[in-house]
């Protein structure tokens, strides 16, 4: 019975260290105020748009850490699917840059409602990110590279497992993670054969089939809580531009002009998320002014850079999955981030996102 005592209070000791230590790392370490030159300078003008049209400014900086989890899981399918073994991947540094990276946002936000507001969902979903991963990586690096070491990392399984982390990914760029079916991964899993490496493809059977029915269960869980308790985010925004309704009807038919305004502004409609991002690109292409979106006149933007290329003062800086490139986070004002999109591409650097509110 003690010893049973032991092994739970052990338990119970390193997860109040994976729980406390970043609550300590951000609320003690982070509260200092970024340089100046990294912020635009504020805008004092009004909003022509209403105030249901307008978004908290604050949220554009405060979703990167829910999108650096769609990174992470963007970077595990594609080493997965590279043939990779499971044991080798950094899941350590992508715990740890998802911590600064929110420290990053949090100095960019102190002090504001919004990021008060957001502090319990991001402590939530980065928890259960750490432990997700820390539980992974711990089995991954003892048993799972047993099994790698006596039948290799190839079966049949192995395939399986990296076809849905690949799917995984790419469904997280528009949906969120707990719609995601787990239960189609957890049957799909048990329709593989693997007549030659019996050891791993039983090994991974069982390790999948519990990470694939938790996390369906869990999944179900977040999503009834979710809508229950604070329903569903608009899937659309608007943003002002100086440009005439027909161009912009001839960018993209997701483009919606609502009204115009005194002036000569007008008032358009647009999906979110990543659908945002692309619709941005296509308006960077067409030389359309953009004025404000979403009743804010800065935006926070990531960039896949070069190590060493020239960028705009950062609010933090990271290595990219992409060996000797490295994830660049700026913030930028709404009138220029037509010009970040043509200039980044025109210096060999990719836009990775446009982070709208």
């Amino acid at each position: 019975m003690k010893r049973r005592w032991r092994i739970a209070a052990a338990v119970g000791g390193v997860a109040a260290v994976l729980v406390l230590t970043p609550l300590a790392y951000i609320e003690l370490g982070c509260r200092s105020p970024l340089a100046p030159d990294v912020l635009p300078k504020p805008f004092t003008g009004g909003s022509p748009l209403s105030a249901a049209e307008r978004r908290p400014g604050p949220r554009t900086f405060l979703t990167y850490p829910e999108w650096h989890i769609v990174y992470e899981a963007d970077a595990f399918g594609r080493y997965l699917a590279s043939g990779a073994p499971p044991s080798g991947f950094a899941y350590g540094r992508w715990i740890g840059s998802f911590w600064t990276s929110y420290c990053a946002v949090n100095r960019a936000t102190r002090g504001s409602e919004a990021a008060g507001d957001a502090k319990v969902t991001i402590y939530t979903i980065g928890i259960s990110y750490t432990v997700e991963l820390a539980v992974k990586a711990a089995y991954e690096r003892t048993i799972g590279r047993v099994f790698e070491w006596a039948s290799g990392w190839r079966s049949a399984d192995d395939r399986h497992a990296a076809q849905v982390q690949v799917r995984y990914g790419a469904f997280l760029h528009e949906t969120p993670w707990y719609r995601f079916p787990f239960g189609d991964a957890l049957r799909g899993l048990w329709r593989t054969r693997e007549p030659d490496r019996t050891a791993r493809h039983w090994e991974r059977r069982a390790a999948l089939t519990a990470e694939y029915a938790v996390k369906a269960g869990y999944a179900k869980a977040i999503d009834a809580a979710t809508g229950a308790t604070v329903g569903r985010d608009d899937t659309t925004l608007r943003f002002v531009t100086t440009a005439h309704a027909a161009t912009i009807r001839a960018i993209d038919p997701r483009l919606k002009p609502v009204r115009a305004l005194a002036g000569g502004g007008l008032v358009v409609e647009a999906p979110r998320y990543q659908q945002f991002n692309a619709l941005l690109g296509k308006l960077a292409v067409a030389n359309v002014p953009l004025v404000e979106i979403a009743g804010n006149r800065t935006i926070f933007a990531t960039l896949l850079l070069p190590a060493g290329a020239a960028h705009a003062p950062a609010i933090f800086a990271m290595p990219a999955d992409r060996d000797g490139w490295q994830r660049i986070g700026v913030a930028v004002a709404v009138p220029e981030v037509p010009a970040l999109l043509r200039d980044t591409r025109r210096t060999g650097g990719v836009v990775e996102h446009v982070y709208d509110y």
